[in-house]
């Protein structure tokens, strides 16, 4: 599941990111940021993401990158609250959508890192036990 969501938020995050230093200075469909200093965190974030995605890597690896894309994000979506410009480093400023956008990814992804890998829980499962069963 680390591996899968690791995919998935790296290709998303770097698509936004890509497409923000595109049309840099506008709102992406008119309703998120792509402000320069957060199209630059989403691709650092991206690469990280697809580094451990599509790498052989430990599982603690891919957790750890995911949750640390999770607090980044919903660091960010709180900090908004209180200067939706977050203190003048994104000058467009975040919208609402941006908010909840930060917050629903950040907490999903804090609360996927967290979980235990169940491929591993069921190699254990699967291993032959020293009790035989009658």
């Amino acid at each position: 599941m680390h591996r899968i969501t690791a995919q998935v938020l790296g290709v998303v995050v770097g698509l936004l990111a890509l497409v923000g230093l595109f049309i840099e200075g506008e709102l992406l469909l008119g309703i998120m940021n792509v402000d320069v200093a957060l199209d630059i965190l989403r691709a650092v974030l991206a690469v990280a993401l697809i580094a451990v995605g599509f790498s052989t890597v430990p599982t603690s690896a891919r957790q750890t990158v995911i949750l640390v894309t999770g607090v980044l994000y919903v660091g960010l979506g709180l900090v908004a609250f209180a200067d939706r410009t977050v203190f003048g480093l994104l000058p467009t400023g975040l919208t609402g959508f941006d908010i909840g956008f930060h917050l629903v990814v950040g907490i999903a992804a804090i609360v996927i890192a967290v979980m235990p890998d169940r491929r591993q829980n069921t190699a254990s499962n699967t291993a032959p036990s020293a009790r035989t069963e009658r």
